[in-house]
């Protein structure tokens, strides 16, 4: 027997094994998914558009890949005929990051961005024709942060000024993703007025809700850019962002520390459910959500792969068994991958 076989019979084993172990909700974390959305459209609603870009600018230096985000930006800012600095958004006064930048890739833009494609979205009720890059191509192992932005009232969050979406129809949502095993664990982000009545209805497992406002209340806006002429981000996602850029791909910085971000001091009262999440926040690392989390499985032996196009398996090259490769030899997995530190 090869080498190759040997690799492939004891990893399916192993997994099959560790999933065992596991019962519904509570499987092995195995990748990270994002979903930004920005709800609104018009100039004044500048911030709004800064508030998702700089989140996602985030979330992508933390190692998540474009494929598993998805951006949704209700009116494109950069292009907007009142912009001083065509091709740029700025989430901060001396203009230091344009979170626009060269690189951003928008999957829902404009009209595209409506109630009924966010469900979609989430539910995976696509129709056959939809692309690969506005498909939410999660499974029980995701982990998915929702970041979402825009102006809302008491139970409802307002889509492009014509429509909107109610507690309790994003509850239902997310209870089909629960069904339908489309998630292991959300981290639910809102930044609106009133925000925590969006997740007042929010009964299925697994969820931590964090919302820039109490019921009742308005979410401010932090700071204006005179050369701009409109307030370029909120409160909330001000010293989020502020946290999340100590962060690194390897920190050890736990969501119990993202969710004391918001100084009461500058009148923002941030409130979380934890009602649904079954874990200790203090032993969860904020790059579980935020970050790219892999398990690497290392092994010292090389295997001489035929070249593509080329399904001829005498090609492999058989290596002598040694413990690490045995079945039931000491196999281990390897730290996450220092995605920062790779030129």
């Amino acid at each position: 027997m090869t080498n190759y076989q040997l690799i492939s019979q004891h990893t399916v084993y192993k997994i099959e094994i560790q999933y065992s172990k596991y019962g519904r909700g509570e499987k092995p974390h195995t990748n990270n998914w994002a979903v930004l959305v920005d709800t609104s459209r018009f100039w004044f609603n500048y911030r709004h558009v800064a508030n998702v870009l700089s989140m996602y600018r985030s979330v992508k230096r933390l190692g998540i890949p474009d494929s598993q985000i998805i951006l949704m930006v209700a009116d494109d800012m950069a292009c907007n005929p009142r912009n001083p600095r065509p091709a740029t958004v700025f989430n901060n006064a001396h203009q230091h990051i344009n979170v626009y930048g060269e690189d951003v890739e928008v999957d829902y833009r404009g009209y595209e961005v409506t109630v009924e494609n966010f469900v979609r979205l989430l539910t995976g009720r696509l129709t056959p024709s939809t692309p690969r890059s506005k498909r939410l191509l999660t499974d029980d192992g995701s982990n998915i942060l929702i970041y979402m932005t825009g102006h809302g009232g008491d139970g409802f969050l307002k889509f492009q000024d014509s429509e909107e979406i109610t507690n309790v129809e994003l509850a239902d949502a997310f209870e089909q993703m629960w069904q339908k095993q489309r998630y292991n664990e959300i981290l639910f982000i809102i930044d609106t007025c009133q925000a925590a009545s969006m997740y007042e209805h929010f009964y299925s497992p697994n969820i931590l809700a964090i919302a820039s406002s109490l019921v009742g209340e308005d979410s401010l806006s932090h700071h204006v850019d005179p050369a701009i002429g409109v307030y370029i981000i909120d409160r909330f996602t001000y010293y989020a962002l502020d946290f999340l850029e100590k962060v690194t791909p390897d920190s050890k910085k736990t969501l119990a520390q993202f969710l004391q971000v918001c100084p009461a001091s500058m009148h923002i009262y941030c409130c979380v459910r934890r009602d649904l999440y079954k874990r200790d926040p203090n032993n969860v690392l904020v790059t579980e959500f935020f970050g790219s989390v892999r398990n690497v499985e290392l092994f010292d032996n090389l295997l001489n792969f035929p070249v593509c196009g080329s399904y001829n398996m005498s090609k492999f090259v058989p290596v002598k068994e040694d413990a690490s490769t045995r079945e039931g030899g000491p196999l281990m997995y390897a730290d996450q991958l220092p995605i920062h530190r790779i030129s």
